[in-house]
């Protein structure tokens, strides 16, 4: 068997005499012993191309194409997608035309851009016609930024680059994609992705404390606008990372996002949970309905906090309605009555009246509460019935002198 250094000098002296023919039957030899050798491939193709055999060309370049290390060298990628949109696709097959359809129109876009230095605008139909097959390229939404940028169109500037990040993040490309997050947050300063890429960064450089407090900031970004996706993403790289509260934030957004189960599991591994985790946890049971484990770890929190808490006095009284305990129910929403309305907030206060005489219509105290209300709100229709109602539970209480005070209260009411 002929080595490798001998079928290479003779491949090197016919391709001196332009045989190309001799010197694709030499390299179809050294194919035969190493079929993965990339080199091998990208030079068959380079010698088919040169007998105008493409569509043989066309097979040798995917197989480069295709190499892990060829995709992650841009420099590379780029130089075997010009040779490759240079063939011509008659004879290939569907889903080969297809792919050098995408190869070519993102090499035009690259060389227009390139061309007119990424400042003019007359390379945005090319690189949209580009993107429009091949929605994973990070390199042509970068471009697409940067002519964006140019032409002083922020918002499509951002929303670009942001897509070109995202990419690099799930190619794990954290190079590339820190350098875009930088040139995303000159931009727009509270930038989520942005923000979770440069803290991802440094975590790695061993500044944990301050990628901690970056990562909480974006995390309580995207909580407050909602944004369940995003928030299972970066919270995930969070986690990942080591980030304090990053289980914390994953299990929040698959609760949101409706998978309990998930979100449940990740809290009950934990050795001990903040206050805040087992709200949540206790919330998840309750969605789960699992009523009798989400008493327990709303109950195991501190009385104190429990206290001070609307919404958690409100989530422990809907889970004491389902259990069928209505006397206890009741208690905890007619704390979060007397809560919300010390604090001032009468609209909450209202509602929260409302839910503890769902439960117990004869509650006086929640009726006194509500009459009280109706009154800093000037709701003469509504305090005319709630004075009404109480003073048919005054006498039913025998509170003699209280069901005159309510009357009298009517009376002065109805002559208004």
């Amino acid at each position: 068997m002929e080595l490798k250094k001998d079928i290479l000098k003779t491949v090197t002296r016919y391709a001196q005499a332009g045989e190309w023919p001799k010197v694709i039957a030499e390299y179809e030899k050294l194919i035969a012993i190493e079929p993965d050798d990339i080199n091998v491939h990208n030079s068959l193709g380079d010698a088919y191309s040169k007998t105008g055999n493409d569509r043989k060309a066309f097979e040798h370049y995917l197989k480069v194409l295709n190499d892990p290390a060829v995709k992650a060298n841009p420099t590379k990628l780029a130089f075997l997608n010009k040779k490759i949109s240079k063939l011509d696709p008659k004879k290939f097959d569907l889903d080969g035309k297809a792919l050098h359809e995408t190869i070519s129109k993102s090499v035009k876009a690259k060389d227009m851009f390139e061309k007119e230095e990424g400042g003019d605008a007359s390379a945005l139909p090319a690189l949209k016609e580009a993107l429009a097959n091949d929605k994973m390229n990070p390199e042509l939404f970068l471009m697409l930024g940067e002519v964006y940028e140019k032409q002083t169109d922020i918002g499509n500037a951002i929303e670009a680059y942001v897509k070109a990040l995202r990419i690099y993040v799930e190619k794990k490309n954290s190079a590339k994609g820190l350098e875009i997050a930088r040139k995303i947050v000159n931009l727009q300063k509270e930038n989520t992705d942005a923000l979770a890429m440069i803290a991802e960064d440094l975590v790695g450089k061993g500044k944990k404390e301050e990628a901690e407090e970056m990562f909480k900031d974006v995390l309580i970004n995207l909580a407050d606008k909602n944004l369940i996706s995003e928030g299972k993403g970066v919270s995930k790289r969070a986690m990942d990372l080591g980030i304090t509260y990053g289980e914390q934030f994953f299990a929040y957004f698959l609760f949101k996002d409706g998978k309990y189960d998930e979100a449940r599991k990740i809290l009950e591994k934990k050795y001990s949970l903040t206050i805040e985790e087992k709200l949540l946890l206790g919330k998840i049971c309750y969605k789960m309905n699992d009523f009798e484990k989400a008493k327990s770890v709303f109950l195991s929190m501190d009385p104190g906090i429990i206290n001070e808490s609307e919404e958690l006095l409100d989530q422990i009284g809907d889970v004491f309605l389902k259990l069928r305990e209505l006397k206890t129910s009741s208690e905890y929403y007619m704390k979060a009555v007397k809560l919300l309305k010390n604090q001032g907030d009468l609209d909450h206060a209202l509602l929260a009246a409302n839910k503890v005489l769902n439960v117990d219509g004869d509650n006086i105290e929640a009726h006194e509460i509500l009459t009280d209300i109706y009154t800093k709100k000037q709701m003469k229709n509504k305090l005319i019935d709630s004075l009404t109602k109480l003073a048919s539970l005054y006498d039913a209480a025998h509170r003699t002198q209280d069901s005159i005070s309510a009357k009298n209260m009517l009376n002065k009411l109805k002559m208004l």
